[in-house]
């Protein structure tokens, strides 16, 4: 006798298998959707209005802390608790954060002033007297040594234990559009005058190499370990530069020229101010994860080094964002 399963019963024993396969995988699309890998949700808005438009903000390595730049003022931003720490009237403009803090201190550059911030207390130090007017500063933690870019083209160091201030013999740049220290002692100068990028070992000074660029540096700041970030006009990438070699080693594609851009610590997204689209995210394919005009146009980024939170400076709306994934 047969006893093999007829068509029919094989059907249906097909529907019911199948359906049971649908309703058991049906709590993928129940549950609460992953953690997106980038900082998007508004965590705080810290008006800013009574400060002063908001242009610059950085976040320190080792501390839940951003400073901000706001006219003459400089705000400390605990960006965990979302609120304003501090708010301290130079009475001049700034000029630069530095990309780092050292030993508790962050650091920023007012004309020929470098002032110390205490982190902890939340205010400034006595500041380190350069002697002559400077626009760039960027720090290496590791050596405790800051360079700034001269207004008279020289490049100065000055050792933060000390407060010794010296200049860079025998090396000018013309037309310097930023610095930015690498993670190995080399130092990246967006050099105007000729339309690149160079690293240097500032061991020596000999340079590593350079990249040519199609337009004025926007910004030059620290990527992901072992890279070196810029925007550049004429390209609507964020560049990636490996710090060693200096060769350009990918770059993330925006709808438009970028005006300020930041990227996650482990380079997998980027964010830029894109005029006419505001605020944008890219993943490292290229995909756009977001794009938002309610920030209007940024004018400064920057990602906390965990990568956990964003933080924005907004100045169409007189206010900074902090952003959490």
């Amino acid at each position: 006798m047969n006893r093999g399963i007829n068509p029919l019963s094989r059907f249906l024993i097909a529907v019911i298998v199948c359906t049971w396969t649908l309703v058991s995988l049906s709590c993928i699309f129940d549950s609460e959707p992953p953690i997106p890998g980038y900082p998007a949700e508004i965590d705080a808005e810290i008006p800013f209005g009574s400060i002063g438009s908001p242009f610059i903000c950085k976040c320190m390595i080792d501390y839940d802390i951003a400073l901000v730049a706001a006219g003459t003022s400089l705000a400390v931003v605990d960006i965990v608790k979302g609120e304003n720490e501090a708010v301290i009237d130079l009475g001049l403009e700034i000029d630069d954060i530095a990309d780092s803090d050292v030993d508790g201190y962050g650091y920023l550059l007012t004309d020929s002033l470098l002032y110390p911030v205490n982190l902890s207390g939340a205010s400034l130090e006595d500041p380190i007297d350069i002697g002559i007017g400077c626009s760039y500063v960027s720090i290496f933690s590791e050596d405790h040594v800051a360079w700034v870019s001269m207004d008279n083209d020289s490049m100065g160091t000055i050792d933060l234990a000390t407060g010794k201030v010296s200049v860079v013999q025998n090396f000018t740049v013309e037309d310097c559009q930023g610095i930015a220290s690498a993670d190995n002692e080399f130092l990246y100068i967006a050099d105007g005058s000729n339309s690149i990028i160079v690293g240097y070992d500032t061991d020596t000074w000999a340079e590593i190499g350079h990249i040519s660029v199609p337009g004025e540096v926007y910004d030059l700041f620290p990527g992901p370990s072992g890279y070196i970030c810029a925007i550049v006009d004429g390209s609507n990438e964020l560049w990636f530069i490996k710090s060693e070699t200096c060769v350009l080693y990918k770059m993330i594609t925006f709808p438009v020229i970028p005006t300020a851009a930041a990227s996650m610590p482990d380079g997998s997204f980027a964010y830029a101010a894109c005029p006419g689209t505001g605020m944008v995210i890219v993943a490292e394919s290229g995909q756009i994860e977001l794009k938002t005009m309610g920030f209007g146009l940024p004018s400064s980024i920057d990602v906390s080094n965990d990568g956990d939170r964003a933080i924005i400076c907004s100045p169409d709306n007189e206010a900074v964002f902090i952003l959490v994934r």
